[in-house]
């Protein structure tokens, strides 16, 4: 079985198309689709640079895959945890293109994406009141003993979120989260197994972000939640990855307290011998 490593923006922008060329000679990487929607939305590379990188790696042989919320919507129609990662489809459709224009063109539809990603975040932030109905009080008392520790560091704060969801029922909340995506409820994210339970045991680890912020997101909660989405959409694709590479630090603390037992590299050179693939 080869490993799955994701890419994010903050490595794609720091490492040259052609290293990244070469190391999908030999391992299986997969730039997600928040990825690509970060290359569009970025008003801080008016050449494009981000984008047309993203296109060459793909078409060099690397992968990509759906976001959250299609993979959350699939899963309530499908009753059935979503298989494997890789976009089959989507690659070859982005790889032709490479092929045709020589590189991935902005699409007419940026404002559309933008307005996706917000409403994204708007379900975050309205998640919170679902979320909050089920925090025991004693937790956040807890937290609140530890402010001092928690606030000065923030992958022992996640991982004390982590550790502070368990007692809650994901299954519960997923129908409450995601009703309109299926017709059968009770079927629906049974387990750890579903992709949607992991989405949602992050979401509510930010929820209780927020509440232990009390309200530090201020006149920007709207952006700052646009940007947890985006953490959030690398790290909850751990469930069905090996490894995430990403030199963001929240992104870093927030895939490592979720997903203890997966990798979390900050480079390429990083990247051990037992990710290598052969091909052939």
């Amino acid at each position: 079985m080869k490993k799955i490593i994701l890419l994010d923006k903050s490595v794609l922008h720091g490492t040259s198309t052609h290293k990244l060329k070469q190391f999908v000679n030999n391992h299986f990487l997969i730039l997600p689709r928040v990825l690509y929607d970060e290359c569009v939305m970025d008003e801080k590379d008016p050449k494009e640079i981000l984008l047309k990188r993203f296109g060459d790696v793909v078409a060099a042989g690397g992968y990509t895959c759906k976001d959250g919320r299609y993979i959350v919507q699939r899963e309530g129609q499908m009753l059935q945890p979503f298989p494997y990662l890789a976009d089959h489809v989507e690659t070859d459709s982005f790889r032709e293109t490479v092929k045709r224009l020589g590189k991935l063109p902005k699409p007419d539809s940026v404002e559309h994406i933008y307005k996706g990603h917000m409403d994204a975040a708007q379900f975050l932030l309205d998640f919170y009141d679902e979320v909050a109905k089920t925090i025991d009080p004693e937790k956040l008392e807890d937290a609140e003993a530890k402010r001092g520790t928690l606030e000065a560091n923030k992958l022992e704060r996640f991982r004390f979120w982590i550790e502070t969801i368990e007692y809650i029922d994901i299954h519960t909340l997923s129908v409450n989260a995601f009703r309109q995506f299926t017709n059968k409820p009770d079927k629906y994210c049974l387990s750890n197994d579903w992709v949607t339970w992991h989405y949602l045991k992050i979401a509510t680890a930010l929820v209780f972000e927020y509440t232990f912020r009390k309200g530090k997101l201020g006149k920007n909660q709207l952006t700052n939640a646009e940007h947890d989405l985006q953490d959030l959409e690398y790290v909850f694709l751990l469930s069905k990855a090996d490894a995430l590479m990403t030199i963001d630090n929240g992104c870093s603390c927030l895939a490592k307290a979720a997903f203890p037992d997966k990798d979390v590299f900050s480079s390429l050179d990083d990247v051990t011998e037992e990710y290598l693939c052969n091909w052939s």
